[in-house]
């Protein structure tokens, strides 16, 4: 009995401590945070900053966060009565799945919220982004609601643009035609009331996305484009909203702007605008401190207003706007290089080399001018000494010359004064005195071929590359030193080949040549003492 008792009592003890070991167990494994993002358009317009949203929260979170989205196309139609089924869909999709938070993304989705959340989901916390802050002032939040709202100062937009196209006169505002853009257009016109002197608005809403092409395609002079907002119910309107960007910016005749930096790189001048980057981290660290348990009320989020200006560097060339003309402290991005700031190294290489390859293609042509000046001034000189050489030598020979020059002319006098005699007898013989002529001739011709021979010797000219018999050269340089040979007792002979032998130099040089070479023999030969001196010409052809 006293057994049964204690296991009576043991039992539900173990029971209920198990019991509660696999409560705790439970409890330990931390079911993840159900976060519902609500967006406005659909997923292909609008909500530029969403996907960030989503990465920044998963990695705030870990990875412990489910988030679902859903798209309020109602937003898009002229009536309302298709919320009512939508916020039936909702409550029936998470009835078993409570939810952590609900993030709504623009201010219909954010109106949606505020309409149902009641009979819908009372007691789950909201979060409302992307909404004017004059929208979050206008809303009654609970305790349970927390905003991230955004300021958009479409006055220091406008000043932006007139310092930058002081001519501007008009501005064509590119906007759809929902329910919602029309709430737009009305915030816009009312933020654009105090520049309206300076400026003139025009709404494109309504108009079918082809002749909304064909509009901004044919704006008048000075105009400028306000990109708003072009919903999916534009009809003809491309499915993606960058493309629909892109379309226009392609035939637009008038430069665009935009409060967003989502659109910025994508066709818009730039200017003023909402860092995407700030909304997204103030809205995340928002919907993380609500998710740790934070009471939404108690988080208070300044506005996210314009940024410094910033510009794309590709549309103010487009659009020929100086950079001076900018507002101080913008930054201009986008900014493509020229070749100069894209390869400056590269090119300054190229240049250093190319100026080192000229200065030395400068200095080797001067270097080859001068070396060609020096070789001709050295020919010259070599010329000047070899005519110097021959001068020296005609002195040495002038005994030889003046009695070659003796023998013609002596022969001359003689048949002269024969002729005389012969002429003024009775009968003069006309035989004889032709004879005498004809020795005058010969002795003429001799005596010529003597100073010929010596003003060839003594020519000053260039050097001058020819071709000439070679035996008429030795020929002539040992008639021309017989009278020198034969005062040293000497006697010089010419053993020529009988084929003329042509060569190819300078006449004078070799010419000078062969005479040094004969003197040289001869003043060899004036010591010897030997009873035949004898030097000898001899040319010969080899094969």
């Amino acid at each position: 009995m006293t057994q049964g008792r204690v296991l009576a009592t043991l039992i539900p003890k173990l029971l209920i401590g198990f019991l509660t070991s696999v409560a705790l167990s439970a409890a330990a494994v931390a079911q993840p945070k159900r976060v519902l993002m609500l967006h406005s358009f659909g997923p292909d317009f609008g909500d530029e900053y969403a996907e960030d949203l989503r990465a920044e929260l998963d990695g705030e979170l870990e990875g412990d966060v489910e988030i679902y989205e859903s798209w309020l196309v109602s937003a898009r139609f002229s009536s309302s009565d298709e919320d009512a089924p939508f916020a039936s869909y909702l409550s029936a999709l998470f009835a078993d799945h409570p939810l952590d938070l609900i993030i709504s993304i623009g201010a219909p989705a954010a109106s949606f919220v505020q309409r149902y959340r009641q009979p819908l989901f009372a007691a789950t916390p909201v979060l409302l982004t992307d909404v004017d802050v004059r929208g979050v002032s206008a809303a009654r939040l609970t305790e349970n609601d927390a905003a991230v709202p955004l300021t958009i100062d479409f006055t220091a937009l406008v000043d932006s643009i007139l310092r930058i196209l002081p001519n501007t006169d008009s501005l064509y505002v590119v906007i759809g035609n929902s329910p919602t853009e029309k709430q737009r257009i009305q915030e816009i016109g009312e933020s654009l009331r105090p520049v309206s002197n300076r400026l003139k608005v025009i709404w494109l809403n309504g108009l079918p996305f082809d002749d909304l092409l064909k509009r901004v395609a044919s704006l008048p002079p000075h105009s400028a484009i306000l990109f708003a907002l072009v919903s999916p119910d534009v009809v003809g309107v491309p499915k993606d909203e960058d493309a629909a960007l892109a379309a226009l910016h392609a035939v637009a005749n008038a430069p665009m702007f935009n409060y967003l930096d989502t659109y910025f790189g994508k066709g818009v001048v730039g200017g003023p605008m909402i860092n995407g980057k700030d909304f997204v981290h103030r809205a995340a660290g928002a919907a993380v401190r609500i998710l740790h348990g934070e009471r939404p009320s108690d988080i208070k989020v300044s506005p996210v207003r314009f940024t410094s200006p910033e510009f794309d560097w590709r549309e103010l060339k487009r659009w020929n706007i100086q950079q001076s003309d900018l507002p101080p402290g913008s930054a201009v991005r986008f900014r493509q290089l020229d070749a100069w700031e894209q390869y400056r190294t590269e090119i300054a290489a190229v240049a250093a080399f190319i100026l080192v390859q000229t200065i030395l293609i400068v200095s080797l042509l001067y270097e080859r001018r001068r070396r060609k000046h020096a070789e001709i001034e050295s020919h010259q000189r070599l010329s000047e000494l070899a005519r110097m050489n021959r001068l020296s030598a005609v002195g040495e020979l002038s005994a030889s010359i003046a009695h070659e020059l003796l023998q013609p002319l002596t022969g001359i006098l003689a048949n002269t004064e024969t002729a005389e005699i012969v002429a003024g007898s009775a009968k003069p013989d006309l035989a004889e005195l032709r004879e005498i002529l004809v020795d005058i001739r010969r002795d003429e011709d001799r005596a010529s071929e003597v100073i010929r021979r010596l003003r060839r010797l003594l020519a000053k000219a260039p050097i001058e590359s020819q071709e000439f018999d070679l035996n008429e050269v030795v020929r002539e340089v040992l008639e021309l030193l017989s009278g020198q040979a034969t005062a040293r007792q000497a006697t010089l002979h010419a053993v020529l080949t009988p084929q003329a032998p042509r060569v190819r130099g300078d006449r004078i040089q070799l010419q000078q040549v062969i005479l040094n070479l004969v003197m040289n023999g001869l003043e060899a030969m004036s010591g010897a003492n030997s009873p035949e001196r004898r030097i000898v010409g001899r040319t010969e052809l080899f094969d």
